[in-house]
């Protein structure tokens, strides 16, 4: 994950597919050798997390942010992910466990120790039914995944059920950290911490491209792409006008969303390895889980096409400042998400069934008595 001072680099484009889901796929495959964080603007350790560690006041809020070794046909790759409310069950990425043997979920990485483990088998993956495998961007980018046993120590976040474009975002994962004024890519050095930063939705992709299909000749919008779900678009800030990328496509295509310079010191995104990481929004009461980290992409794809210039501020650095990130917004699968964790486990159907025969067996025989 990439802190950073203050930084705007913001830039919505029309994200040409193929490159989307490359970005996506790079967010989230990382060898194991090399995982953690964030990228901001200060050192990296100023963002680390610590088991227990408080968010407006609240004990152990990013807790419940997993780190996902991922063993696949290919090998072993880092995503995370987020425990829900109950303890059994995780929320992570779609490309996460596409192709998966098995994953290994650790909690509380910190410097090298680990608070909890759990396994997870293929049989307890939950794939969105419209994930076909490279629809990056078009809200089906969302897996659950069942835990071996329940999580009982650590609190599990429940989902946001509103559309959160224009709200600020705390993040939080187990991608490689680095600064987003840098020249060079994020580095592993700090790899035995989860990170975290803040951003803000500034649009979702449907708006941001029924906009761009308008203002952009050839763009090219597709209505049934965007139909699964909602993504999320934030752009990472540097505190100038320059950098602010979805601010700068607002401006040239009509002004239908607003994007500031940035949240200056605590302005983050996320990088390889924070793919299927929570986003959470502030409740008033408790953190809720908003988005889920998807892709990113270099600011200057998008200057392109809207004839923009100078929107990354470094360019051999993929999680630099001007560069974009998407998330798969929760509120659009509420309902897919219930109706996994809400159903019974079979040895609870067993037993309520055997207790209903029971008490039908008593009833008869109450009734042969009198």
């Amino acid at each position: 994950m990439k802190l950073g001072s203050y930084n705007p680099t913001l830039t919505i484009m029309k994200i040409p597919f193929a490159m989307i889901k490359l970005a996506a796929v790079a967010a989230a495959l990382v060898a194991a050798s090399t995982a953690q964080a964030t990228t901001n603007s200060s050192a990296p350790q100023d963002w680390r997390l610590v088991p227990g560690q408080s968010f407006n006041g609240v004990a152990g809020a990013m807790d419940g942010v997993g780190r996902l070794s991922i063993t696949t046909s290919g090998g072993v790759s880092l995503c995370s992910g987020s425990l829900l409310s109950g303890g059994q069950y995780m929320v992570t990425s779609a490309h996460c466990v596409t192709d998966l043997k098995s994953v290994n979920v650790s909690f509380g990485w910190a410097g090298g120790s680990v608070s909890e483990t759990r396994k997870v088998l293929p049989s307890g993956v939950y794939v969105h039914p419209k994930w076909t495998g490279d629809n990056v961007d078009s809200g089906a980018d969302i897996a659950l995944i069942k835990l071996d046993h329940a999580v009982t120590d650590i609190k599990g976040y429940n989902l946001s059920t509103s559309n959160d474009v224009g709200k600020e975002f705390l993040l939080a994962g187990y991608g490689r950290s680095g600064l987003g004024g840098s020249t060079t890519q994020p580095d592993s050095g700090d790899r035995l911490w989860g990170h975290y930063g803040y951003n803000t939705y500034d649009v979702d992709s449907k708006t941001f491209n029924q906009v761009s299909d308008k203002a952009v000749p050839g763009f090219g919008y597709d209505a049934a792409f965007y139909a699964p779900g909602v993504t999320y678009r934030s752009d990472y800030d540097d505190g100038t006008a320059a950098h602010n990328t979805l601010g700068r496509i607002a401006d040239a295509t009509g002004h239908a969303w607003t994007s500031g310079t940035g949240l200056g010191a605590r302005e983050a995104m996320g990088t390889d390895g924070d793919s299927g990481g929570g986003e959470f929004v502030w409740s008033g009461k408790e953190w809720l889980l908003s988005g889920v980290h998807e892709w990113n992409l270099p600011g200057d794809f998008s200057c392109v096409d809207y004839k923009l210039t100078g929107c990354d501020a470094r360019p051999t650095n993929d999680f630099s400042y001007g560069d974009l990130s998407g998330s798969t917004a929760t509120f659009s699968h509420v309902a897919w998400i219930r109706s996994i964790t809400a159903v019974p486990e079979a040895d609870t159907s067993a037993l309520m069934f055997a207790g209903l025969a029971l008490m039908g067996t008593i009833a008869r025989r109450r009734r042969q008595a009198a």
